[in-house]
């Protein structure tokens, strides 16, 4: 038995068979990211500072969120599969649209990447004193995004350094 959408003659059992790899493709989705939780939720337990439970929860967001968007594009091309889109010039065009994003948009590419390992390396934390060598800039870190960290002095003054700019930072708060 055949069924007709938007032109597309679609088989029954491709249909049900669709239905269910998407069905197994969302059932993935819950039990990877209830994984992911649960680790970051021990991780991040009682005995974690403060600013250990912030570098956790950043990482967790950052990881759900990039899981979550993975899924989605596996199940619209499962569904646009299904409707007859050739889905390998579809992934084609896709590979060359993200270069051309990936070159247009490098300097925040690299600030991402040079805030997962501040964030990762734990080289600093908000609320240690440190010193931009290029300056002589002194104060406390107030804030680590992703994109930019900024740095308070003792006038109130702030310096927002973005994350791959930071280069010889003296971490004042700690002891080897």
């Amino acid at each position: 038995m055949n069924l007709n959408f938007f032109g597309t003659e679609i088989s029954l059992k491709k249909l049900i068979n669709s239905a269910l790899y998407i069905l197994f493709i969302l059932a993935v989705y819950l039990i990877l990211r209830r994984v992911l939780k649960v680790t970051f939720e021990k991780a991040g337990g009682r005995k974690a500072s403060l600013a250990q439970r912030q570098r956790i929860k950043t990482i967790s967001q950052m990881l759900s969120s990039i899981l979550r968007y993975l899924f989605l594009i596996i199940i619209l091309l499962v569904i646009l599969s299904i409707l007859g889109v050739n889905v390998t010039s579809l992934l084609a065009g896709l590979g060359i649209l993200t270069a051309v994003i990936g070159l247009a948009f490098q300097d925040m590419i690299k600030d991402f990447i040079a805030g997962i390992a501040i964030i990762a390396e734990n080289q600093f934390c908000v609320g240690d004193t440190v010193i931009a060598q290029a300056d002589g800039f002194k104060g406390t870190v107030t804030n680590i995004g992703l994109k930019t960290t900024e740095i308070t002095n003792e006038k109130g003054e702030v310096k927002i350094l973005a994350n791959h700019n930071i280069d010889g930072l003296i971490n004042c708060s700690r002891n080897k």
